[in-house]
C-alpha cells in the first residue's frame, strides 16, 4: 500500500465542550481545528479522543476526481471486503446523490469485493477546498462508552468524556511518558489512561474509595494498581500529574492542603494538570508552577476550571 501523506482528523463537540476539545487539540496536535478539521504529520488513535470522530490516513491527494481515479486504479492489490464511505465534513459537503455515484465509480476501480458490514479494509473519500482525497478510514469506536457504567461511581467524579481528554492533555498523547493521579478517587482517570495504552499510576488515602477503585479497575480488566496512601509520601517522579483537588462543597480541604497538594504536585511531576471548581492561578504559581493553557468544562450548574502547568 502506498505511504501515507498525511493525516486529516474530524472532530465533534457540543458547545459547552468545546473549550476542552480545543485543548486536547492543542495538547497533540499543537494546533487547533478549523471547521472541526485538522491536517497533521501526528498519528493519534481516534479512539482515546472524545472529540475524534475519524481519522483519514491520506493515501492520494489530487485536483480532480480523474486524476484520483487514475491512481487508484493502479493499485493492483487485493482488497477484499473493503467498505468505502464519503468521509462528510462540517460544511460544503457534495451533494449525497453525487457522492454514491463517486463511491460507486471509485469502488469499481479497487480490487476486491466490497463488504459494507463486516470490512476488512475501510476506505474513505473526501473533498477538501478544491481537493480531493483518498486514504483509510478510522474511525472512533467508542466502546469507551461502556466506561460510564462502573461498578463503583461518586456523582461528583470526573465525566468519562472529561478523563479521557485529560489523560491525552497530560502527555500530549505520548505513550512513553508517565503520568501520576495522586488523587485518583474510584480511578475514572485511571481506568481512560490504562484504556488508551498510557503508563499512569493512582494514590488515593482513603481506604473504602481506593479499594472501589481497584474493583473498577479489574471489572474493565485492568490490574489492581491504585495504591492506598497519602500523595505526600510519594516518591517516585513523573512527567505529568492530573490533580483533581477535593475542596469546598464535596470535601472539607483547607486552602493550606490545597497548596500542600499542589507544593507535592510540583515535586513528583514537571507538568500538572489540575482540575477544580475555583481559581487556583494565585496557589498554582506561587508554588512555583508557570501557566501554560486553561479551559473551563461546565457540569450541570458547577464549572470545572482545568489549568495546565509547568514546572519553572
Amino acid at each position: 500500500m502506498k505511504k501515507i501523506l498525511k493525516y486529516m482528523y474530524i472532530v465533534n463537540y457540543p458547545t459547552f465542550e468545546e473549550e476542552l476539545c480545543l485543548l486536547e487539540m492543542r495538547a497533540v496536535f499543537g494546533k487547533e481545528p478549523q471547521e472541526k478539521m485538522l491536517f497533521s504529520n501526528v498519528e493519534f488513535n481516534p479512539s482515546n479522543s472524545p472529540f475524534i470522530k475519524t481519522r483519514l490516513d491520506v493515501l492520494y491527494e489530487k485536483d480532480s476526481f480523474e486524476e484520483l481515479l487514475s491512481e487508484i486504479s493502479k493499485d493492483k492489490n487485493l482488497y477484499d471486503n473493503f467498505k468505502l464511505e464519503y468521509v462528510r465534513l462540517n460544511k460544503n459537503n457534495i451533494p449525497y446523490e453525487e457522492r454514491l455515484g463517486l463511491i460507486k465509480e471509485i469502488s469499481m476501480n479497487i480490487q476486491g469485493v466490497h463488504n459494507f458490514k463486516n470490512p476488512q479494509f475501510s476506505f474513505g473519500i473526501t473533498k477538501v477546498e478544491g481537493k480531493w482525497l483518498f486514504g483509510i478510514d478510522n474511525k472512533n469506536n467508542y466502546k469507551w462508552h461502556s466506561h460510564d457504567n462502573k461498578p463503583c461511581s461518586y456523582s461528583n467524579s470526573l465525566s468519562v468524556k472529561v478523563a479521557k481528554a485529560v489523560v491525552n492533555i497530560a502527555n500530549n498523547g505520548l505513550k512513553e511518558k508517565t503520568i501520576i493521579d495522586p488523587c485518583c478517587g474510584v480511578g475514572t482517570t485511571l481506568v481512560e489512561g490504562l484504556d488508551a495504552g498510557y503508563i499512569i499510576d493512582g494514590y488515593e488515602i482513603n481506604k473504602s474509595i481506593a479499594k472501589n477503585a481497584n474493583i473498577n479497575l479489574e471489572f474493565y480488566g485492568f490490574k489492581p494498581v491504585v495504591v492506598n496512601d497519602d500523595m505526600h509520601n510519594i516518591k517516585k517522579e513523573y512527567d505529568s500529574s492530573i490533580v483533581d483537588i477535593p475542596y469546598g462543597i464535596f470535601s472539607h480541604t483547607s486552602q493550606e492542603d490545597q497548596r500542600k497538594i499542589i507544593e507535592t504536585a510540583r515535586r513528583i511531576s514537571n507538568k500538572m494538570v489540575m482540575i477544580s471548581f475555583e481559581d487556583h492561578d494565585a496557589m498554582i504559581e506561587k508554588e512555583g508552577f508557570e501557566i501554560v493553557d486553561r479551559c473551563v468544562v461546565t457540569k450541570g450548574r458547577f464549572k470545572r476550571y482545568i489549568v495546565v502547568a509547568k514546572k519553572r
